[in-house]
């Protein structure tokens, strides 16, 4: 892999979550599809926050953002999307938080842009101020690894929203198409009412 070879010898000894960089890196290409900036900042955050929650906390997780940052704590913590440990939230902040499933206490953790100032590679990429192709992969990388939490803030918080888990409710026979599904969608699934992603083909 292009980005771990570029790595130096200092930066590869450094752990995430208990992982060798190149470990991390490895795992990193083969869950996402290839080495995200985000997704490496990401796992420093969920390294952050799992130290100070502590690994023998059963723990629930709201990620602020669609974008990388969810993958970071699907590979890293117990965390998933289909388990509903984890809740994402749509609103494009650089955000994590880990909290105690049982009190609702725990750390939030975020890219800080007053820090992340005082690495310009950082702070240009993530606010968008300088395009792909004049900021190589593996020179953004580089930075990420040696800025690591230096770019980070944490607080510790009290999780007052969004920690309810949604359970499946009543499931019936849908009269249009014959498939299973929750009976609070209506008299018919959702696809049968119109609100379809597909259309049958042949």
């Amino acid at each position: 892999m292009k980005a771990i070879n570029k790595i130096d010898a200092g930066t590869s000894e450094k752990m995430v979550c208990g992982r060798s960089i190149e470990v991390f890196f490895n795992e990193v290409e083969r869950f996402h599809g290839f080495v995200s900036p985000g997704l490496v900042l990401g796992g420093f955050m969920v390294d952050w926050v799992q130290e100070l929650i502590g690994l023998d906390v059963e723990a629930d997780a709201i990620v602020e953002t669609r974008h990388c940052l969810p993958d970071a704590v699907q590979l890293l913590t117990p965390c998933t999307i289909g388990n509903g440990w984890m809740k994402i939230l749509d609103w494009d902040k650089f955000a994590l938080s880990l909290y105690d499933r049982r009190t609702l206490t725990g750390y939030r953790v975020w890219l800080d842009l007053n820090k992340a100032r005082l690495f310009p590679k950082i702070y240009d990429w993530y606010m968008q101020q300088v395009s792909k192709r004049d900021l190589l992969l593996e020179v953004l990388l580089e930075t990420i690894l040696h800025a690591q939490r230096s770019v980070l803030s944490c607080r510790a918080i009290r999780v007052t929203r969004f920690y309810e888990r949604r359970k499946k409710g009543r499931i019936t026979v849908c009269s249009g198409c014959r498939e299973a599904y929750p009976s609070a969608q209506g008299d018919q699934c959702a696809a049968c009412q119109g609100e379809g992603y597909y259309e049958l083909q042949g």
